[in-house]
């Protein structure tokens, strides 16, 4: 026989939540690749040298975007993100034609900072 109505119901909600988390995953993925690529061919501040996107989580509403990233040596790289952030958002509109491109918000990705540690001290 046929689903009642709150089956029915149950299943639409249940594909439209996992279409979004899938569009979330595929749209974090894209911005992810998209700066990585800005920041290897249009931006030119050496502060900017080696520094890679390695995840970007979403807020909810996609709103805000944080994005960890690696960068080699010690010091902090992320007040050069941060002054580059404008910058980076207007490309991604442009090249992701999103209709509200979220607000960039830099942090190191901390396992970076422990892989290069351990390197170090195996020498």
């Amino acid at each position: 026989m046929g689903k009642t109505k709150r089956q029915q119901h149950r299943s639409r909600n249940e594909d439209r939540e996992g279409s979004d988390g899938t569009r979330t995953t595929r749209l974090q993925e894209l911005i992810r690749e998209e700066v990585n690529l800005i920041l290897r061919n249009e931006v030119r501040d050496p502060r900017l040298d080696g520094v890679v996107i390695t995840m970007v989580e979403l807020a909810g509403d996609g709103s805000c975007a944080r994005l960890w990233f690696t960068a080699e040596g010690d010091d902090d790289k992320r007040d050069a993100c941060e002054h580059i952030a404008g910058f980076l958002r207007t490309q991604l509109a442009e090249s992701l034609g999103l209709k509200r491109t979220p607000e960039l918000r830099f942090r190191r990705d901390p396992a970076s900072r422990t892989f290069g540690r351990d390197e170090q001290e195996s020498f």
